[in-house]
């Protein structure tokens, strides 16, 4: 999440381009002919806000489903978001899934082309829904790199590649779809010793998506700071990666310790590929989330309170 003071994250048209999947020209037209965002300028050019690229990715939904530009651009977005959920009527077909071929993102990792691989990440990003970007993209793509590298002793580097592209790729997404006025607030880290911090930014990003209030605090923090923040932060959810574990004695540790000291009132979750094996230390307190659909579930089930 930005500090507080910082200067706002401003994105030229080409970035936008690419995460909305909305091309230069109708970007343009938008603009021109319906003002649907207005954008500022500077010696790069046009420049927008992240709360432009929500309207934009918002109106583009919106569009697919069949809605006209020029009745779009006079609403709020809480009324596009609206009309998204209805949908348009049966007169309109849904949009048909696209085709997920990550071909030329693995052949970017295997050249060492880090600007090509984020593009095409970028690319899927702004092609799918966030919990099918998660599922088809970036968890095959992460399992196949790592396959490929034991199988073809593939340099390590590869799989440091893909890790950089889609934690820049994923951080952007998390900075767009968070909103200062969100209902709750969940809070993602990674407890003392566990490093590996995609799913949990995955997760994060997947909560903004739908409206929810996040605090991401990262990999690797002691489980006092956890508990701590969480007090301090109001948050109504405590979300824990564990991917690796290893060091199984001190994270079960962690988890206990987190467990015993966060107060009653807030959930705990904890998620990632070792998650399962500390179920004993969890389930009385809180639960262990399987993957990404369980927890759209858990999300929806929390999201419904506010």
């Amino acid at each position: 999440m930005p500090k507080a003071g910082a200067p706002a994250t401003r994105y030229p048209i080409r970035a936008v381009s690419k995460l909305t999947g909305i091309g230069i020209d109708t970007l343009r037209a938008w603009e021109r002919r319906h003002h649907a965002v207005t954008p500022t300028r500077d010696d790069r050019g046009r420049m927008y806000t992240a709360a432009d690229v929500t309207r934009l990715r918002l109106l583009q939904e919106a569009v697919a489903r069949g809605h006209a530009i020029g009745r779009l651009a006079k609403l709020s977005d809480g009324e596009i978001r609206r009309l998204s959920d209805i949908g348009p009527g049966p007169a309109h077909a849904a949009r048909p899934a696209p085709e997920i071929d990550t071909a030329l993102l693995i052949d970017a990792l295997e050249r060492f082309d880090a600007q090509t691989a984020e593009a095409e990440l970028a690319r899927f990003a702004a092609l799918l829904r966030p919990s099918e970007f998660l599922r088809e993209v970036v968890a095959p793509s992460l399992g196949q790199v790592g396959d490929a590298g034991s199988r073809r002793r593939a340099p390590v580097a590869h799989e440091h590649l893909l890790s950089a592209a889609v934690r820049n790729v994923l951080g952007s997404l998390l900075r767009i779809y968070a909103r200062g006025d969100a209902p709750g607030r969940l809070l993602f880290a990674t407890p003392s010793g566990e490093r590996h911090e995609i799913g949990t930014l995955g997760a994060a990003m997947l909560a903004a998506s739908g409206g929810l209030g996040i605090v991401y605090l990262g990999p690797d923090l002691p489980g006092d700071e956890i508990v701590d923040s969480a007090v301090a932060a109001n948050s109504d959810v405590v979300v824990l990666g564990v991917t690796m574990a290893e060091d199984r004695e001190g994270t079960s540790r962690e988890l206990a310790r987190i467990a015993t000291r966060l107060p009653a009132d807030v959930e705990l979750w904890v998620g990632g590929r070792a998650a399962a094996g500390f179920e004993p230390i969890v389930r009385p307190r809180g639960m262990v989330i399987e993957d990404y659909t369980a927890l759209e579930r858990e999300l929806s089930r929390v999201g419904a309170r506010w």
